[in-house]
Order: structure tokens, then C-alpha cells, then sequence
């Protein structure tokens, strides 16, 4: 080979190594909350459709947005290649925002009737982690929740016909309201059908709409509310701010605030919100209800036993919760009713559709549903059914 081939061969083995420094590997990458595609080379314009969907991403659900970055060589064939490389961001669904909400709390008229009686009726709003895809979704899971809001009235009209005089509401606030976009399961980024701001909205606009509709059909309400692992703020796998740093408590803090427009409406629906804690106590008829989503019991055992002797430090340590005569918990996403002696247990079933993956793992599905009892001064416990 003479002097001047191989000077022409190195000139293109080093323009052949230029172009595969400048090449980018083809694919997706998914952060969390946002995301990169890559296309292959190209001589055209990217038609973003086909290339989201070539790579499992619903142009429906994805859209790709600035900035959009490109590199080019000239290819053996005389063209003109082109890579893109995009950022790629779940399309936004406007589904609920503050401000349309205090306007409607603001034209809600107050109640006209008076509703008289000691007896309290008990809802447990549990595990609705709007935002999951699985069974039905989201769309399935909102149809659930206004489905559950409606027989809670039907409930309250039954149970004065067999004369339970029931006039006040608990509402009981689990937690899990939410199912977060990252660090609870694998793929769970992927699977999600909302990000973290509409997942927020969506729940925001339910317990609204709830607590409003509610408001006319009893002389009080109190909403009780402490937080889940799902509405944690996390990195790799670990929630790293602290326990009120949760979406589940800023939902219910900012319907509070909603409703606080329209005393004259809404003045008998009080809030109490755990605070620097993962557990709360309300009264109720003269006994004590205590809330905790559930996760935090941590020793072995069945779901029972595990909560049995976490409730029993507690009472041991003379914490509030361990006053409770009455202990409902979430998290666990079935129906369990036990009697401690010194207090009655409630696990209550979540709203969700149902995890595929344990399904799969474990053939065992759970009914879904609201949980709803009856407290009197003669019964801690009555009337126990899943709407």
C-alpha cells in the first residue's frame, strides 16, 4: 500500500470513529417524572408519534417538548443522517384545580335540616391511590369513590329507618390517597396513568365533592386524616423529608381550606390533621376512634398479630393511639374485624382496583369497598358494611 493510501485510509477510519462518538444509542430513558428519546438515524423529520409508540410510550398519554437536540453526518449513500434526541413529559390533564373548587364551595347553600340523635356513622376512606392503572384505573377507581359517596347517604337514611339515630359523620382519612410515580414498586414510573400534580387534583376534587355532598345529610362532620406510605415524598426507595411532608395530608389541608370560604355551608365540618405523627385520635359517641395507616406496625407475624403488638407498645407507653377503644387501619387493603378485649380492630379494604402483580403471585383478590360502622353510647362497634 503506498504512503498515500494509508494516509487516505486513516483519514476515514478517523472520520469513521467521529461519527460513532457522535452517534447516540437509539431508546428511552424514564426519570420518574420526565424522560429522553432517541431516535435511530434518520434522513427526514422524526415523526414523534411513530417513535413514541415504536417505544412503548402512548403519544396519547407522552408528549415530546423542548428542548430537542440533533447531530448529523453524511452517510456512504450520499444522504444526510440525523439523530434526535428529546424530551419526552406525560401530557398534562387539567381534571381539577383550587380555584373552581372554592367557586363551587362558595355557591354550596347551607343545610336545612336538623338531624338529631348521639349515634355516630364511621367511614373509612382507604388506599384509594388514585393514579394506579391496574383493574379499571383510574377511571374505575373515580366511579368506585362516587359510587361508595352516594351509599354513604343511602346508609345514613337506613340506618334512622331501623332507629339508629345517627346525626354526626366521622370520616376517617387512611391514607394512601395517592399512589405516587416512583420508589414504592419496579416499573411503577411506567405504570402509573397520572403524574404526582394530577393524582393530586383527582383526589382533591373526590374528597371535595365528598365532604360536600355529605354536608347537607348530617348536623356534624369530622374528618380524620393521617398519612401512607404512597403519599411519601421519596429518593431510592425512602421517603427523605419528614412524616407531614405527605400528599395525603396536604389533600385534605387544602379541601379544609376550600370549605373554610363557606362557613354558613360548611362551618359543621371540622378537620383534625395528624401533625409530626402517623397516628390520630378522635372522639366519637364516648368512645375513642384511633386512625393509622398500618405501615408502621413492622414486626413478624400476620397482619393481625403484627398490629395486636404494635397497639399494646403503644398502650404500654401510654401513647395516645393506645387509648383507642376502637382501631382502624388501611394499607392492608382487605377486611379484617377483631375484638382485642380493651379494643376493637378495623382493617379496612381499599378503594383501588386490585394489585395484577399480587393476583398473579398469590391467586388471592379482596373485596373492594368503603368501610362504614356505627358508634353509640352503648356500642363502640355496630353495623359494620362495605359500601
Amino acid at each position: 500500500m503506498s504512503l498515500r493510501d494509508e494516509f487516505t485510509k486513516s483519514v476515514q477510519q478517523v472520520e469513521e470513529l467521529s461519527v460513532r462518538k457522535r452517534k447516540w444509542v437509539p431508546g428511552v430513558e424514564w426519570s420518574g417524572t420526565e424522560g429522553t428519546v432517541t431516535t435511530e438515524a434518520l434522513t427526514g423529520d422524526p415523526a414523534w408519534r411513530d417513535i413514541l409508540t415504536k417505544w412503548d410510550l402512548d403519544p396519547d398519554e407522552y408528549e415530546v417538548v423542548e428542548p430537542v437536540l440533533f447531530n448529523s453526518w453524511g452517510g456512504s449513500d450520499g444522504l444526510t443522517n440525523r439523530q434526535f434526541k428529546a424530551k419526552v413529559i406525560r401530557r398534562t390533564h387539567a381534571l381539577a384545580d383550587i380555584e373552581p373548587l372554592i367557586a363551587a364551595a362558595l355557591r354550596h347553600k347551607p343545610k336545612k335540616k336538623n338531624y338529631e340523635g348521639s349515634a355516630v356513622l364511621t367511614v373509612v376512606l382507604a388506599d384509594w391511590q388514585i393514579g394506579k392503572s391496574d383493574h379499571g384505573g383510574v377511571e374505575g377507581t373515580i366511579q368506585r369513590i362516587i359510587d361508595a359517596r352516594d351509599a354513604v347517604i343511602q346508609r345514613a337514611k337506613d340506618l334512622r329507618k331501623i332507629g339508629r339515630e345517627v346525626s354526626s359523620l366521622n370520616v376517617l382519612w387512611t391514607g394512601d390517597s395517592v399512589e405516587g410515580c416512583l420508589g414504592h414498586y419496579p416499573s411503577q414510573s411506567f405504570s402509573v396513568e397520572l403524574d404526582r400534580r394530577d393524582q393530586v387534583k383527582v383526589t382533591r376534587r373526590l374528597l371535595s365533592d365528598s365532604l360536600q355532598t355529605w354536608s347537607k345529610h348530617f348536623q356534624e362532620i369530622t374528618v380524620a386524616a393521617v398519612a401512607g406510605n404512597h403519599g411519601e415524598n421519596r429518593s431510592t426507595g425512602k421517603a427523605f423529608t419528614g412524616v407531614q411532608d405527605n400528599d395525603d395530608l396536604a389533600i385534605v389541608e387544602q379541601v379544609a381550606e376550600i370549605l373554610a370560604a363557606n362557613p354558613d355551608a360548611f362551618g359543621h365540618v371540622k378537620f383534625a390533621i395528624a401533625k409530626d405523627a402517623l397516628t390520630l385520635t378522635i372522639p366519637s359517641a364516648g368512645w375513642i376512634i384511633g386512625i393509622t395507616h398500618g405501615h408502621i406496625a413492622r414486626a413478624g407475624g400476620g397482619t393481625e398479630a403484627k398490629l395486636h403488638r404494635w397497639w399494646e407498645g403503644q398502650a404500654a407507653g401510654r401513647q395516645p393511639i393506645g387509648d383507642s377503644d376502637v382501631l382502624v387501619t388501611g394499607h392492608y387493603h382487605h377486611l379484617r374485624v377483631a375484638d382485642w378485649g380493651g379494643c376493637v380492630w378495623l382493617q379496612a379494604p381499599a378503594m383501588e382496583g386490585g394489585s395484577e402483580w399480587w393476583r398473579v403471585s398469590s391467586g388471592q383478590m379482596s373485596q373492594i369497598g368503603m368501610l362504614s360502622f356505627v358508634t353509640t353510647e352503648e356500642q363502640r362497634v355496630s353495623d359494620v358494611l362495605i359500601l
